[in-house]
């Protein structure tokens, strides 16, 4: 995840993703984005405010987990999970690679 003043960018296991926009506020668990972006053809856009969240162990194995394809690694903590995920997507930023 990377967060700056206009934008921000993340990798899901699938592909990268970049929105425009401002940060709204921090929470507990992570931060509220207010996502703006120019489609060129009508010009701005508010797509409205987007809520990121840290990902916890129990909420990958209930909601992102069962929709992997091919082998799936298991973990055993959060940090584990946290671990794998900067190892395999962490150094791509959003960029697709």
């Amino acid at each position: 995840m990377e967060v700056h003043d206009d934008w921000v960018g993340f990798h899901d296991t699938n592909r990268g993703h970049q929105f425009f926009g401002k940060l709204v506020k921090e929470t507990k668990d992570g931060f509220i984005w207010h996502r703006v972006e120019d489609t060129f053809e009508e010009g701005l856009e508010d797509f409205g405010l987007i809520e990121f969240k840290a990902l916890t162990l129990e909420e990958y194995n209930k909601k992102v987990r069962p929709y992997l394809v091919g082998p799936v690694p298991e973990f055993n903590s959060t940090e584990e999970l946290y671990e794998f995920c900067q190892r395999e997507f962490g150094r791509r930023g959003y960029h697709y690679g």
